[in-house]
């Protein structure tokens, strides 16, 4: 069974790595398309593809973002797909998979074509930036990063190949998506990690709305103080937990 994982990056050198690092662990392919980054992840990628042949580095597009490019690179690989394997339709830079991910799609049903995720959505509180918890460095945040949205968002992630798969430029995903599998895949997401971080992806995500890519209607804040929340308003994560220890699932 194959895996392949189809990655749209853009301004996401603080995290990347370490995302590429743990996508690494369950595909046989991470194929990345940056969609013109400015902050050296485009060359931090090529550095990891350098020492680990796993990473492709398949396109850099500085035109807008559009929601179907991850079809360019779905259309360019899936000639090496068969049946059995599985695509990672959307492997977003700031999620992590815990457990076994290859073992868990083995148990999906063949009658099954789709899995969901599962979302744990980390947050950075305000007491978090008055107890000085939060750094510009992610990889020393993430233990500090401790509350997640009340809520839990099942979106799709895995698709099972097949020859009759079409994705056209307009589409998220490919079609047919067929029968979706009632177990959905845990997922630890860490969409806000810093303040420079959290203003990068405010603008990025505002430039992208007036290009018309037909994404990120949710985002109507005025900043990235308005991604922070109060900790009454979250549930706390343990320091040692992830998504796999969280009540909920």
């Amino acid at each position: 069974m194959k895996v392949y994982s189809l990655l749209v990056v853009k301004d996401e050198a603080d995290i990347v790595g370490l995302s590429l690092t743990d996508a690494c662990r369950w595909s046989d392919k991470v194929v990345v398309f940056d969609n013109g980054s400015t902050d050296g992840t485009w060359e931090l990628i090529q550095q990891m593809a350098s020492r680990d042949s796993r990473i492709v580095p398949f396109m850099r597009y500085e035109g807008p973002f559009h929601i179907g490019l991850r079809a360019k690179a779905f259309h360019a690989f899936r000639h090496e797909m068969g049946l059995g394997d599985w695509w990672c339709v959307r492997l977003d830079a700031d999620e992590f998979y815990p457990g076994d991910v290859r073992a868990f799609l083995r148990r999906i049903p063949w009658w099954c074509r789709t899995v969901k995720k599962l979302s744990t959505d980390y947050i950075i509180t305000h007491e978090d930036l008055d107890e000085g918890l939060i750094s510009s460095d992610f990889s020393a945040n993430r233990q500090q990063i401790r509350y997640c949205l009340p809520t839990q968002r099942a979106e799709r992630r895995f698709m099972r190949h097949s020859p009759f798969l079409i994705w056209l430029s307009r589409w998220r995903y490919p079609h047919p998506w067929g029968l979706v599998a009632k177990a959905r895949i845990p997922v630890d997401h860490y969409q806000y990690r810093s303040p420079e971080q959290m203003q990068r992806r405010y603008t990025n995500r505002k430039k992208a709305k007036a290009d018309g890519c037909g994404s990120f209607s949710h985002e109507t804040g005025n900043g990235w103080r308005d991604y922070l929340r109060h900790r009454d308003e979250c549930t706390y994560i343990p320091k040692e937990g992830c998504s796999c220890e969280h009540p909920s699932l």
